[in-house]
């Protein structure tokens, strides 16, 4: 794993850790699906494997809580035991029909890539009609104030558009400040953190949260 703290890609911060590609990960991902990538996908895994994206989306059909985020990136390869194991691509794509997200989700020519902390889960499509576009599964809970049922959606025509699409939570803004405002203004990650919200959210250090 690389230590980098961050990257930007397109315009959108990723987190670290990163992890080095090794030479066969896409063809045996693809081989193991049967299907082949975007070339979209395939450009971010190449730049930023192993981060996260700490952004939202706005999801159709998602109301009362339409912004969701999938911050929780699958990662191409094997994980750090050498196995397919919880957060690699190929691990998650198997987990993903032995499971419940088959009773839930048309899973046919559909690779999971994200997840959030509510086992909503982001997926790309490999199907030759729909290739790369992405959609999403939102878990329902039953009670007020809450998606009643789940919902399956397009969010996106491709991997591109769906990073063009992300927008900051601005209760995650003021979270990720809160853990940083005490450090030193030299700190690398509180410096990380304004560029974030210097680019992505002008004007949030008028914000009661990041003045106080």
């Amino acid at each position: 794993m690389s230590e980098e703290l961050s990257r930007w890609y397109r315009g959108r911060l990723v987190m670290g850790p990163f992890r080095p590609l090794e030479v066969g990960e896409f063809e045996d991902l693809e081989r193991e699906i049967g299907l082949s990538l975007p070339s979209s996908y395939r450009s971010f895994l190449e730049a930023a494997s192993g981060g996260s994206l700490p952004y939202s989306v706005r999801v159709p059909a998602c109301e009362p809580e339409p912004f969701q985020g999938f911050d929780d990136l699958y990662q191409l390869g094997r994980d750090e035991d050498g196995e397919y194991g919880w957060g690699t691509l190929v691990g998650e794509y198997r987990r993903s029909r032995d499971g419940g997200l088959a009773k839930e989700v048309p899973l046919a020519g559909l690779l999971p890539i994200a997840r959030n902390g509510g086992s909503d889960t982001l997926f790309l499509d490999l199907n030759q009609a729909t290739h790369g576009q992405l959609h999403a599964f939102v878990q329902g809970i039953p009670h007020p104030g809450y998606l009643s049922k789940g919902v399956f959606t397009k969010v996106a025509d491709d991997f591109d558009a769906y990073l063009d699409r992300l927008v900051i939570d601005p209760d995650l803004a003021e979270d990720t400040w809160a853990d940083v405002a005490d450090r030193d203004s030299t700190d690398p990650w509180r410096r990380t953190v304004e560029e974030w919200l210097d680019k992505e959210l002008p004007g949030w250090r008028a914000e009661s949260w990041a003045v106080a």
